[in-house]
């Protein structure tokens, strides 16, 4: 396998993504969430038997998030919670959010942050429900936030989004190599937030080391330059799903010395997502091999 995590998981294509958001649209638009959760028991029962190198991801990084070796019904439930957020984002990007029970750990300061600065860039990961954050601040709490997406790299996945709500592609800035930096900056004057996936490379992007759990990883370092050169506030945010109808909204800003490294803001921003994983090990949705192997690792011969 290869030990290159950016060729890793664009050579999937958001494979996952997609399938189970064409099966859970065709579900969730026809029936009440309550009655589809039970079939997706089934469906990932099935996924986890074809899907060999995904398993390995998973029961990888829940050995380090979990602190102990992973199960099957770790894995399996680290599946299902994927499925689940799929299944919900459906119901968030039709307007459909009165289904859910949305719990936030700083919402006075959330406001209070935005009233002052519209305009900062959030950073968050592939973990639980980017569309529970996006919705909620859109349409409940009137705090517009665009998305950085990769949008050739997921075609069908947005093309099935656009189909659920025709105002998704305006609060999506289409990734564009280095032109991408520009937009968001653009963006950033006009006095609009910009939320971007951190936890993964994408395109060509020069990107630095970090650790998470045991395990060495590389992550784009573009918005850290962005947030550095241009002295523009960042807040991590996470949306973990708990279970039920649950979802907990995380958001803090994070404070960087002038003197900071890209490399040590980088650190910092993955040590919050090891947080998260660690209260919340089942949320985080990184199914390659994201790793870089270690010379004397045989994990994978």
């Amino acid at each position: 396998m290869s030990s290159n995590p950016q060729l890793e998981w664009t050579a999937q294509k958001e494979r996952t993504s997609s399938f189970w958001l064409k099966l859970m649209r065709g579900l969730a638009l026809m029936f009440p969430r309550w009655l589809i959760k039970p079939l997706l028991h089934p469906i990932v029962l099935f996924y986890l038997l074809i899907s060999r190198q995904q398993k390995m991801a998973s029961r990888h990084y829940l050995n380090q998030a979990l602190g102990r070796p992973a199960r099957f019904v770790d894995v399996y439930r680290h599946f299902l919670w994927f499925a689940i957020t799929i299944l919900d984002r459906v119901y968030f990007l039709t307007g459909r959010t009165s289904a859910f029970k949305v719990r936030y750990n700083n919402l006075e300061e959330w406001y209070a942050s935005m009233r002052e600065n519209p305009a900062q860039l959030y950073f968050g990961a592939h973990f639980g429900s980017l569309d529970a954050i996006r919705a909620l601040s859109s349409d409940v709490h009137n705090i517009q936030i665009k998305v950085v997406l990769k949008v050739d790299q997921n075609e069908a996945l947005v093309k099935l989004l656009n189909e659920l709500n025709p105002n998704f592609k305006t609060a999506v800035i289409p990734y564009n190599g280095m032109q991408t930096i520009f937009d968001i900056h653009e963006t950033i004057e006009s006095g609009q937030s910009v939320a971007i996936l951190k936890d993964r490379p994408v395109g060509q992007e020069a990107t630095v080391s970090v650790r998470f759990f045991d395990d060495e990883m590389r992550i784009p370092i573009s918005g850290f330059k962005l947030a550095k050169r241009f002295k523009i506030p960042v807040m991590v945010f996470f949306s973990r799903f708990e279970g039920g109808n649950h979802y907990y909204v995380v958001g803090e800003q994070l404070q960087f010395d002038e003197t900071a490294s890209l490399q040590e803001m980088a650190q910092c921003y993955m040590d919050k997502v090891a947080e998260q994983c660690r209260l919340s090990p089942y949320n985080w949705f990184n199914f390659y091999h994201y790793w870089v192997d270690k010379p004397d690792s045989d994990e994978h011969k």
